[in-house]
């Protein structure tokens, strides 16, 4: 028999609409193998004759539970973990060069991510030691909050101790959540069998299987969150042991973190990993258990109160954090420049060559930073505006609460972002509306006079995102002006006070984006629409495992990836073909399948691919993994269609061996609609190339 295995692509697809795609009565739906909505599902009766179609649903992992709105908060170590596979490998003549450099930066990226999880927390012990805690036992303030200044006033130990709870709380949450979601996804095991060792990286069965590494990452990072907080209430009230203990732990982690055996996929021998994994273990509650002493120690002294100015010592680990971001981002992108330089394109196509240079991991790195610093500062903003006036501390501002001067850059980098991000929408409108206006020879060619305008304009809506790379450029530039700014700010000692409109622009958009956020996170809880519409960033996102940051959300091709290659080997050794058909980012996981399966079953499978972002997107910004070298890999181990619309903004061709472009409109009359990157599998071109595939 035949089997269509359907893999759908992002925004949770229902089975219904997989199976029965546009029918106003679609059959019944019979559930096999099917956990939390996620599995394999077959309609009943099989609609087309000498067919089993099946579909595999998988995003429920993404946007089903409402809980996923608030993976919102944990968008920067996605960013973060998205560069690690952003980052060109220096391949010459199909081996890799330069391998002690890559591994190098690959250090440097995962000390990166651990100082993002540094920021992260500086957030919350800004808000609640410094500010509330400390400053504003001293500043008289009104309003509902007034309560704060008054509590234990003449004891500023316990004021601190009851603060850091609360950090401690968010960190022991991002750690208990990644520990589920490490058992749930993580763990899963890759069925066995034996790809080809010296093919592509993604041949690599670890690849989807990261248990011991994630664990590792997330033990360290956890320690060195407990570590910090720690050293944040040790500063306030020095103890030289203490502060001796924390510095040794932190910088054990830290080392740590930068051993490429920390977060490697490779099989090590066993006893080497149960070791370096119980080190890891160690850390992380010896972090914990420096926390619990710089919490009580001070307790047993006599009450104290609070010095002006903002909390000893918080200020100057906030600037040394940042000036390490910015090394590190300078040397990653340096040494990125180095092995994009050296890389060999293989696209053979200029349209699709390798994004920014192959410099787009360093400028997520970028993206990644401003994101992680916009939250934390907004919320300071915000929190200092309630009980407060926020200030710098060069500037003697009575009764205010001071921020530290790393912070002075919102005020002046937040509204210039801004005006370019307008300045850049209103670029894209002004191509969009040039592009439209000028009908091509393929539009004129094929339709009628009456429907020119209207495809004219599906069609240059659909290759606006093929300036994406603009767009990302931008922002990355956008966030170097940031870096520079901060740079000018802090090292030329600013002396004038800022400007009262830049302050006040800043400060406004700074808190309206912490609340729109906040917004959008609560009503994607309620509404499954709009939870459904965020879960598109994750299907993106997370289809990479967590190699540098542990609390990023959880990779779902961690489990998709074995169970469909299970499927897949029960199917053929049932004596089935199977047509892998995937359409969008289902494409992309059914190629990774493909190239896992094992070389005696490839024979037995067929690819069908539809609305695939494998060229146009993948081969651009991940060329490591998804260059025409793993491409034309993947179309050498098995018959392989791709089906494309130029109305289409997300899928294009990836070879012409293998392309077939559909017609959207299909034809006259004018009411046939735009399907755009939907409903392929209603064209008669798909159901072509599906029996083409099968047909000797």
């Amino acid at each position: 028999m035949k089997v269509e295995l359907r893999i759908h692509g992002v925004a949770g697809a229902s089975p219904g609409s997989v199976l029965y795609p546009g029918s106003d009565k679609p059959g019944k739906l019979l559930e096999d193998g099917v956990s939390g909505g996620v599995g394999f599902y077959r309609p009943d009766p099989q609609p087309t004759p000498g067919w089993i179609r099946q579909a595999y649903v998988w995003g429920g992992l993404t946007s089903g539970s409402r809980t996923r709105a608030l993976w919102l908060l944990l968008l920067p170590f996605a960013l973060v973990n998205i560069a690690f596979f952003m980052t060109p490998h220096r391949i010459i003549d199909g081996r890799e060069r330069s391998k002690p450099l890559r591994k190098t930066i690959d250090s440097l990226q995962r000390l990166f991510a651990l100082s993002l999880t540094a920021t992260a927390l500086f957030g919350f012990t800004g808000v609640y030691l410094n500010i509330l805690a400390w400053q504003s036992s001293l500043t008289p303030f009104g309003g509902p909050l007034s309560w704060i200044g008054t509590l234990n006033a003449n004891d500023i130990s316990l004021r601190l101790s009851l603060s850091s709870l609360i950090p401690a709380l968010a960190l022991s949450l991002m750690w208990l959540l990644s520990s589920r979601t490490w058992k749930h996804t993580d763990q899963i095991p890759v069925p066995q069998g034996a790809p080809p060792s010296d093919g592509p990286l993604l041949t690599r069965r670890r690849m989807w299987n990261g248990g011991p590494p994630v664990g590792r990452l997330r033990s360290l990072h956890v320690g060195f969150g407990f570590t910090l907080i720690a050293t944040t209430l040790t500063l306030a009230d020095p103890h030289p042991w203490l502060l001796t203990a924390e510095a040794i732990i932190g910088a054990a982690i830290v080392l740590t973190v930068a051993l490429p055996q920390a977060a490697t996929r490779k099989d090590p021998e066993a006893e080497r990993e149960r070791l370096l994994t119980a080190f890891c273990t160690s850390l992380r509650w010896a972090g914990l258990l420096v926390y619990v002493a710089a919490l009580l120690i001070p307790l047993s002294g006599p009450g104290k109160q609070a010095t002006p100015g903002a909390l000893p010592g918080f200020d100057p680990m906030v600037e040394s954090v940042f000036w390490t971001q910015i090394v590190l981002m300078v040397v990653v992108a340096i040494g990125v420049a180095i092995l994009a330089r050296g890389h060999e394109d293989t696209s053979g196509d200029k349209r699709y060559g390798r994004a920014l240079m192959g410099l787009a991991a360093p400028a997520t790195m970028l993206i990644a930073w401003t994101y992680t610093a916009a939250l934390a500062i907004g919320a300071a903003f915000i929190v200092a505006e309630m009980v407060g006036t926020p200030a710098f501390s060069r500037f003697q501002v009575p009764e205010a609460i001071v921020l530290p001067e790393s912070f002075a850059w919102a005020l002046y980098a937040v509204p210039i972002a801004v005006l370019m991000l307008i300045a850049l929408a209103l670029w894209l409108w002004l191509t969009y509306r040039r592009t439209a206006r000028n009908t091509n020879d393929l539009i004129s060619s094929h339709y009628p006079q009456p429907e020119h305008e209207r495809v004219s304009k599906a069609w240059a809506a659909a290759a606006l995102t093929d300036r994406a790379q603009a767009v990302f450029a931008t922002i990355a530039l956008t966030a170097i002006g940031t870096l520079i700014l901060v740079g000018v700010i802090l090292t030329t000692q600013m002396t004038t006070k800022p400007s009262p409109p830049l302050v006040l622009a800043g400060a406004i958009i700074l808190i309206v984006f912490v609340v729109a956020l906040m917004v959008v996170g609560y009503a994607a809880y309620r509404l499954p629409s709009l939870r459904r519409t965020v879960g598109v960033l994750w299907d993106i996102s997370t289809f990479w495992p967590r190699a540098t940051h542990p609390f990023a959300p959880p990779c779902y091709s961690e489990r998709v990836v074995p169970e469909l290659i299970t499927r897949v080997n029960h199917l053929i050794a049932d004596g089935n073909i199977v047509v892998l058909s995937g359409h969008s980012q289902g494409s992309v996981i059914a190629a990774a399948v493909v190239l896992q399966l094992d070389p005696a079953a490839r024979p037995s499978t067929r690819l069908l691919t539809h609305g695939s972002p494998l060229r146009r997107l993948y081969a651009r910004y991940f060329p490591t993994y998804f260059d025409m070298t793993t491409l034309r890999e993947v179309q050498h181990a098995t018959p392989w269609n791709n089906l494309y619309r130029n109305s289409d903004p997300i899928g294009g061709p990836v070879t012409t061996d293998i392309d077939q472009a559909v017609w959207d409109p299909v034809s006259p009359p004018p009411d046939s609609p735009i399907r755009g990157h939907i409903d392929y599998y209603v064209d008669d071109d798909y159901r072509t190339a599906l029996n083409s595939l099968t047909t000797p």
